[in-house]
């Protein structure tokens, strides 16, 4: 640098400086303009650098599918569900973020290989990175995979649609199986209670010699009706025949005995100890046994209604068991982008100019504040102090 040129620089320094009356506009565009060298190098590395790092950067492709959550109708039409703030697409939201489905993906995409790890629990941090899912204003759920590859994005976001409908599907014959098998120990446990009562039943019939109440009640009332009668009428004979003949005439004796073994039979017939089975009934057991049988056959009756009424419930929940859960149907799978979302280049680009533009206007800033502190004598002994300090000996 010769004389002149140092004396100018030195010169556009001092005019940098603020003066009493403030700072010289004129004086500080020219000290920058004068700098114009470095300030364009500067520019031009800045700018190639960062233009050169935006076009290496990979790009990104955003594979989108879209389904709509659908309530079973047990829930639709529950009381809880019109006072929830929570729709079937919250629900459906969680099951893809759940690990279950999260590890299906993994299997069905192969993503242990794809992303170069050795664990699925790795493979979840980075495929959680690269999902994203949103429950829209109109009950839609949105999921979006990101990857280097469209084709990659596009086969993870229909994995993620698979894995769901098999976790459904899992869901649902779990859900069977133990409605199944609740029912099943319930009517298992009714039969026997049945076997039981109409075990009981035919003992009681047996030691009662009931078969048909009714009709043997009324069978046992008519026959000690008939023998009262039957005794009445020799009653009647034997007082009429005793008005004309003694006690020792044959036929008042006679009379006699048969009023005896009438009486007899009526005493049988109202106190006797049992009867042949569908035979009439004594008089005296009718209440005793009539209510043992009525209680014996209540017990039958109960234990069939439940059976019944269990085997109903079992083939109602069985038929609705499909339409009482959650599901979603596909509305768009996932499609292979044709564009990239990321990274923007024209924005990132001219981002970039203006950064390389900053930088090359610090620069100059730089050097200018440089000279004018090399300027002085005070830093000149400082810098000179500096330099023994560090330079070679």
């Amino acid at each position: 640098m010769s004389n002149d040129e140092a004396t100018r620089e030195q010169m556009a320094v001092a005019s940098v400086e603020p003066s009493e009356r403030g700072i010289d506009v004129f004086a500080v565009a020219v000290a920058l303009l004068s700098e114009w060298r470095l300030g364009l190098i500067t520019f031009a590395v800045v700018a190639v650098f960062c233009i050169g790092v935006v076009f290496i950067l990979k790009p990104q492709f955003v594979a989108t599918a879209t389904v709509l959550p659908q309530p079973g109708r047990a829930e639709s039409g529950s009381l809880a569900s019109l006072f929830s703030s929570r729709g079937p697409g919250t629900l459906n939201v969680g099951l893809l973020q759940s690990r279950s489905v999260q590890d299906d993906v993994i299997d069905r995409a192969g993503l242990l290989q794809l992303y170069r790890v050795t664990t699925k629990e790795a493979a979840r941090e980075v495929l959680n990175a690269k999902s994203t899912f949103t429950e829209t204003p109109d009950t839609l759920v949105t999921l979006k995979v990101r990857d280097g590859n469209a084709q990659n994005a596009a086969k993870i976001a229909n994995a993620y649609l698979d894995g769901l409908q098999s976790l459904n599907d899992a869901m649902g014959l779990q859900q069977s199986i133990q409605t199944a098998r609740f029912f099943e120990d319930q009517l298992e446990d009714e039969r026997q209670q049945l076997a039981l009562a109409e075990t009981q039943l035919a003992n009681t019939q047996k030691q009662t010699g009931l078969v048909a109440p009714d009709a043997q009640t009324q069978l046992g009332l008519s026959a000690i009706a008939n023998i009262r009668a039957e005794i009445t009428n020799r009653q009647v004979a034997l007082a009429a025949l005793l008005q004309s003949e003694t006690e020792q005439n044959p036929q008042v004796q006679t009379l006699h005995s048969q009023i005896s073994q009438l009486q007899a039979q009526e005493r049988h017939m109202e106190q006797g100890s049992g009867s042949p089975v569908g035979a009439a009934l004594p008089a005296g057991q009718m209440p005793k046994n009539n209510l043992d049988f009525l209680r014996a056959q209540r017990d039958v009756k109960y234990h069939d209604t439940r059976v019944i009424s269990l085997a109903n419930q079992f083939a109602a929940a069985r038929l609705n068991e499909t339409f009482s859960r959650s599901t979603f149907q596909v509305v768009d799978r996932a499609v292979a982008p044709e564009r990239k979302a990321w990274p923007p280049r024209k924005p990132f680009v001219a981002g970039s100019l203006v950064l390389a533009a900053l930088m090359g206007l610090v620069a100059v800033l730089v050097k200018l504040a440089w000279r004018r502190i090399a300027a002085e004598p005070g830093h000149q002994a400082q810098l000179a102090q500096l330099h023994r300090a560090f330079g070679p000996r």
